[in-house]
């Protein structure tokens, strides 16, 4: 199992909870699809399968579902998404260490949601929500930066610009506008504006090339902010 969120007294603890008898019962007795309808029943549970051996002993195969980010949002949002896109809440005891996303998330959920956010893909009203559509862009992007190795070593902190209830005012005529996107790097006290999502991969390619012609004149210590979200420009205030 990955990260050791799970251990066996969990397990052990989630089947007394469901008043399942577990030690000193007949095999016979045991009802191993019960026991892992039990155990998928946890969110970070990704599968399960129960079987007992021929020397008396219930075993319990897990695989965990894997946090890519963590959302802790000024506005009350606070949840792990996992690379499957499932929606997990913040765990008690265990930190995972993975990109932490700040600032003003309005997400297409209730705050105590837990479950797949893919399923919510499906109502087609949810589709279409533009909070729905930036928290999928802001997953693609994590999942993108993770993906290579200096981009997943260097963004430490994601933290997302904007004002709660951004959405088109049929009263005012305001519409929405996607929220705009900072990173904060592991090493330099500075930070990196993106602006919004579309063309984040260029973007990168962009500082990346900035860092390898023109940074190591100035050091990395010599700007305060980095914008990107200029086309063909990188704007540095020191």
């Amino acid at each position: 199992m990955q990260h050791g969120y799970i251990t066996p007294g969990m397990v052990r603890n989630w089947l007394i909870s469901e008043n399942m008898k577990i030690t000193k019962e007949e095999l016979s007795r045991i009802n191993t699809l019960d026991v892992e309808r039990v155990v998928k029943k946890r969110g970070f549970v990704k599968t399960a399968r129960a079987y007992v051996t021929l020397d008396g002993y219930l075993n319990i195969d897990i695989t965990q579902r894997t946090p890519i980010m963590r959302v802790n949002s000024v506005n009350g949002y606070n949840f792990y998404v996992t690379e499957d896109n499932y929606i997990l809440p913040l765990q008690k005891y265990h930190v995972t260490y993975v990109p932490v996303v700040t600032g003003y998330i309005n997400a297409p959920f209730e705050r105590n949601f837990v479950g797949s956010l893919d399923d919510l893909a499906k109502n087609g009203e949810k589709k279409t929500d533009k909070n729905y559509i930036f928290l999928h862009k802001l997953i693609n992007f994590v999942k993108f930066a993770s993906s290579d190795d200096f981009w997943n070593a260097f963004i430490v902190q994601i933290n997302v610009l904007g004002v709660p209830g951004n959405s088109d005012d049929p009263k005012t005529g305001a519409k929405y506008n996607e929220p705009q996107v900072e990173i904060v790097p592991r090493v330099g006290n500075y930070v990196v504006k993106l602006g919004n999502l579309d063309g984040y991969e260029a973007k990168l390619s962009k500082l990346m090339s900035f860092y390898n012609k023109g940074l190591p004149y100035d050091g990395w210590e010599s700007y305060s902010y980095i914008n990107l979200e200029y086309q063909n420009q990188v704007v540095c205030i020191k």
